[in-house]
């Protein structure tokens, strides 16, 4: 049951995906190997959930603003927490996940668009929906925030090969959101608070067909 919640993760992707092509945003390096598996360790999650998706622990390198103002920063800690990677084909389109938590999270969604990658801030609630792009918008269980600016690097080209794990690095600043307030029979209460966050990840992703699911 809980391995089916990963696949709420999942949306339509946006494009169709053709031949690779590298813009100034984005590159492909082999020998980013050795550094990412510096940054992730085994986690004992992975056994329960690696038959489908990665699960490992890896570095937490963040800065969360909210109303303007940094609120937390782990960009010189080395705290690492769970974190969930993977990568499909829908319409065509190859899109990468990843996100620290088990279920609900935050992280990124990386969609390839007319072969250049368009990179989101991901965010998913646990219990009840909590974000939404705009101030007066619908809470959302799960929403993907563009971002300003990105810089992706991978070892390879993601392609739908079986058991295929590709290795990644993934700056990106967000695009400002809003995290809403506790819900009380289904009515909001308290103030939105306007968030964005800045973020570094250390990732590798494994690809999954869903069609075989």
């Amino acid at each position: 049951m809980r391995k089916t919640i990963f696949i709420l993760f999942i949306f339509i992707s946006i494009s169709s995906c053709g031949q690779k092509e590298i813009n100034e945003n984005f590159n492909v390096d082999k020998n980013i190997v050795i550094e990412v598996n510096s940054k992730i360790t085994k986690s004992q999650f992975g056994e329960s959930f690696n038959e489908l998706f990665l699960v490992y622990d890896n570095v937490l390198l963040a800065n969360f603003y909210e109303n303007d103002s940094l609120i937390v920063s782990s960009m010189e800690k080395k705290s690492k927490m769970p974190f969930k990677s993977f990568y499909y084909v829908k319409n065509d389109t190859i899109s990468i996940d990843g996100a620290y938590g088990l279920f609900g999270g935050f992280g990124f969604s990386i969609k390839f668009v007319d072969n250049k990658p368009v990179v989101y801030h991901m965010l998913a609630g646990d219990d009840f929906p909590e974000y939404s792009e705009t101030l007066e918008g619908e809470l959302k269980f799960r929403i993907e925030v563009p971002c300003i600016e990105s810089n992706l690097t991978l070892s390879k080209f993601p392609e739908s090969k079986k058991d295929d794990i590709i290795y990644g690095i993934l700056e990106f600043k967000s695009k400002e959101y809003y995290s809403g307030a506790m819900l009380v029979d289904e009515e909001e209460h308290g103030v939105r608070k306007k968030t964005r966050m800045d973020m570094k990840v250390y990732f590798k992703s494994k690809f999954v067909d869903f069609k075989q699911l």
